[in-house]
C-alpha cells in the first residue's frame, strides 16, 4: 500500500486473524434454478478498523451487499454488526490477496464499545512494543 494510500484513509487500521461469520441479508437469484437464496461462510479477517474490516475469501459477494457480521476477536469479545461490500479484489499472480472491503453499518452501542476496547488496546500494546 502506497504512503498516500495509508494517508487517505479515515480510520487507523489493526492487523488480526479473527474469525468472522458471514451471512447474506439480501437474497441471491440462484443462476441455475432461478430461486432467491441466502448464504452463510466462515472467513477470516485481516485488518479491522472503527469503520470496517477486509476479509480474505476466494469467493467474494459483490459490491455493495448486505452482510451480517459476526466477528471473533482475539480478545474473547465477539462483535456483531451489519456491513456492506465496499470492494473486492481478485489475487493478481501472487500479488494480493483476494477477498472484500466491508463498511460497518451503524453498528449497534454493545458492538461499537467491543470493537473500541479492542482498537484501543491493540494500539496501546503496539505503542509499548
Amino acid at each position: 500500500m502506497s504512503l498516500d494510500e495509508t494517508r487517505n484513509r479515515r480510520f487507523e487500521r489493526i492487523e488480526l486473524k479473527a474469525r468472522v461469520q458471514i451471512s447474506s441479508l439480501d437474497p441471491e437469484r440462484d443462476p441455475t434454478t432461478g430461486m432467491p437464496t441466502l448464504w452463510e461462510t466462515d472467513e477470516l479477517c485481516e485488518t479491522i478498523s472503527a469503520g470496517g474490516a477486509f476479509i480474505r475469501t476466494l469467493d467474494p459477494p459483490s459490491k455493495g451487499r448486505r452482510l451480517l457480521l459476526q466477528i471473533h476477536l482475539p480478545s474473547g469479545e465477539s462483535v456483531q454488526t451489519e456491513g456492506r461490500v465496499a470492494w473486492t479484489c481478485v489475487p493478481l499472480d501472487g500479488v494480493r490477496d483476494a477477498g472484500l472491503g466491508v463498511e460497518f453499518v451503524a453498528p449497534s452501542g454493545a458492538a461499537n464499545g467491543a470493537l473500541q476496547r479492542f482498537l484501543q488496546r491493540s494500539r496501546g500494546a503496539s505503542e509499548r512494543g
